[in-house]
């Protein structure tokens, strides 16, 4: 689809080009220097180019075709968007940066392969466009989700700045408001209280206490993972990798409790319980708790589709005794390396403006996934969006990253694989552990990484 604004005239090149650069300079109190001078007019003053946008269809488009017209209107510039199926995606991305020149301007990358692009130099560092760029400290990074750190092959607050952020997916934890309220039942903190809730409200087939999201199931069980002091894989402060999922205590109750909350509390078809089944089963009125993406808030207020219009309510994904953990699932735009300074400039002319306290918050109250603190600190008291964005902003001290290794679509295969083997009573929790454990191992040292013995 193409956004063609009508032709306003242009200033000189550098002029412009200097005056876009500026766009994120902070004063001494971190408040960008674009909220004091007008955006529009440093965006309107740069020659452009037309740039063309590769994105994702999802449930959070709608939002950020929004922001593109806001972005044409404003700022009188074209932007073009190749709208793609999920399981396209990557496939169109490796194809852009491997021809002579891209076709496409911006990359959505999601976390679960945007490593591949870092790592090869794919994308363009921000900084080989930009010197003097600094990401505004109310942009969240997602546990350096943005950045690459070349010396450990691995993403790092030391590393250089790649990709940035665009949809902001963290999980949420989400309960039925009002039943919680009639029964005067505290809203959990810990999974025992997970378990604790769910007893007073399962009543099956017309209630359910809890579900877990089983198809796949390893993105929200790296929660549980984390939040009993572990994680699918771990790197330690003198660059050696060990893995985490293994028949270890800490894994082992991670794993039992995920095993027994979806069980003892969710449906019959707890093995097949994907995101979209667990969206429906809360929108329908016969679930009383889940743990699932964040953006599937704006989904429980439609009245089209849900029974539960102004009865959820979201907070903190609860923990075990390593704490709570909220798992990062986010998009990052990067920039192709494969195109001409001029339309690198003119593409990270688009995310500096797509990025401002402004923008974000519109694209929020369009129905998107904002990714700055202070956005989602001011639509805390949103009456409509409120309720959601409350519990997002008090989830970010808790992000976590997933695996962000160029073998990360194996590891979370294996993951799936063995977690689903015991939900289904094909192996025992430790035998899945076990074996689950020998496969990551082995995936880290053909890699070529330092890898400690399994424990």
């Amino acid at each position: 689809m193409s956004i063609n604004p009508s032709k306003l005239p242009r200033r000189d090149f550098l002029k412009g080009t200097a005056a876009a650069s500026g766009l994120l300079l902070t004063n001494s109190v971190g408040v960008a220097f674009a909220e004091k001078v007008s955006t529009v007019n440093f965006i309107r003053s740069a020659k452009l180019e037309p740039i063309t946008v590769l994105i994702n269809d999802s449930p959070w488009f709608p939002g950020f075709e929004a922001l593109v017209k806001k972005y044409t209107e404003e700022t009188g510039h074209t932007v073009t968007l190749n709208v793609t199926p999920f399981p396209g995606m990557l496939e169109k991305s490796r194809n852009a940066v491997q021809g002579g020149e891209s076709e496409f301007d911006l990359l959505n990358l999601n976390e679960q392969w945007y490593m591949q692009f870092y790592a090869g130099g794919l994308v363009t560092p921000i900084r080989e466009i930009k010197p003097d760029f600094e990401l505004d400290p109310n942009i969240i990074e997602y546990d350096s989700a943005t950045r690459w750190d070349e010396s450990l092959r691995y993403s790092s607050p030391q590393g250089e700045i790649y990709g940035l952020p665009i949809n902001g997916n963290i999980q949420l934890f989400f309960y039925r408001r009002d039943l919680f309220e009639e029964q005067g039942v505290a809203v959990p903190n810990t999974w025992d209280e997970v378990a604790q809730a769910a007893e007073v409200f399962h009543n099956p087939p017309e209630m359910h206490g809890f579900s877990i999201r089983s198809k796949p199931g390893n993105w929200e069980f790296q929660a549980y993972l984390e939040s009993y002091g572990t994680s699918i894989i771990r790197l330690n402060e003198a660059g050696q990798w060990s893995v985490g999922f293994a028949p270890t205590e800490a894994a082992l109750n991670a794993l039992n409790t995920w095993l027994t909350l979806g069980k003892t509390y969710g449906p019959r078809n707890y093995a097949d319980m994907g995101q979209a089944e667990n969206l429906a089963l809360m929108a329908s009125g016969r679930l009383a708790m889940v743990h699932m993406v964040g953006a599937a808030a704006p989904d429980f207020d439609k009245p089209e589709t849900s029974t539960v219009v102004g009865q959820v309510g979201s907070s903190v994904v609860p923990g075990g005794p390593g704490g709570r953990a909220t798992m990062s699932g986010i998009w990052v735009m990067g920039i192709p390396h494969n195109l001409p300074d001029v339309r690198k400039q003119s593409a990270l002319a688009f995310l500096e403006w797509a990025l401002t306290k402004d923008a974000q918050l519109y694209y929020a109250q369009e129905g998107a996934i904002p990714v700055r603190q202070d956005v989602y600190e001011e639509m805390s008291d949103d009456p409509e969006r409120g309720w959601w964005m409350q519990g997002m902003a008090a989830s970010t001290p808790y992000i976590k990253a997933q695996p962000r290794l160029l073998e990360t679509p194996q590891i979370v295969e294996v993951v799936d694989r063995r977690i689903n083997q015991a939900l289904i009573d094909e192996l025992s929790p430790e035998e899945a552990l076990t074996e689950g454990a020998k496969e990551l191992q082995a995936i880290l040292e053909n890699g070529g990484y330092d890898v400690a013995p399994l424990e």
